[in-house]
């Protein structure tokens, strides 16, 4: 009786990590270059059940045992081009992730609004330099253009050409939060997309629809109400057992 127990409990457990995902992904909507997440759900082992009768074992089917979130991934599929106007935002056309510094390490993102601190270097929104081929782009001057192939120009002068990468397995990328991820062994070495194509003047808006998000959210809420319902039936069954048997 227990393990049933056991079992809509973790179900119960799954859907809540289900649940402040979607929240998250619905929350950021509007966020450009967010990606959608989504929890890594695995199954417990099956175990086989059998019925035991006059000595004789005859099996009878299989038991799931529960399920549990290790993680999640993220889908990314390309969002729509937004234009700006803005001479610094650089939107992605097709696969590649901008490669930044940061005080932790080399990070990727796909959010390309930019910005020139007060030093002249080109940086995004929380101030981690954005790698070029030849290392972080100087952008100091009056007017800074960026064409479709990522080459950077400061008042006429070529500076550098935007850093722009791909990797084997996407699913070796880690999420850090601020629209970065970083890339874990799985995900291989990093190497330039050379056929990447760039868009100045507009940002890589999130990926998430908002209809799929909300009919995720019915369809979990709804799941963990049948979870419930499980346990508080297992309750009720226990509480007779220990006060009538």
């Amino acid at each position: 009786m227990l393990r049933g127990l056991y079992t809509a409990a973790s179900g119960m457990l799954v859907q809540t990590a289900r649940m402040d995902m979607a929240s998250n992904n619905l929350a950021n909507v509007d966020t450009a270059g967010f990606q959608r997440q989504a929890p890594h759900i695995y199954s417990f082992p099956e175990m086989l059940i059998s019925r035991v009768h006059n000595g004789t074992s005859t099996p009878i089917g299989h038991l799931g045992t529960g399920a549990v979130v290790n993680g999640d991934r993220s889908s990314f599929l390309p969002g729509a081009i937004k234009t700006t106007g803005n001479p610094l935002d650089v939107a992605i056309v097709g696969p590649g992730f901008f490669a930044v510094e940061t005080p932790d390490g080399p990070r990727y993102t796909r959010d390309g609004r930019f910005a020139v601190n007060p030093s002249g270097w080109l940086v995004t929104l929380d101030g981690n330099r954005v790698r070029g081929e030849s290392g972080p782009i100087l952008a100091k001057g009056t007017e800074v253009v960026i064409d479709d192939g990522g080459q950077v120009f400061v008042d006429g002068r070529f500076v550098d050409k935007l850093l722009v990468v791909e990797f084997t397995d996407r699913d070796g990328l880690i999420r850090r939060g601020a629209n970065l991820y970083e890339a874990m062994e799985d995900a291989g070495q990093p190497f330039r997309y050379r056929d990447m194509q760039v868009v100045q003047g507009a940002v890589e808006m999130s990926n998430v629809n908002v209809i799929r998000e909300m009919v995720n959210l019915i369809s979990v809420q709804r799941a963990y109400e049948a979870n419930a319902k499980v346990v508080q039936a297992y309750d009720e069954t226990l509480g007779k057992a220990v006060n009538d048997i």
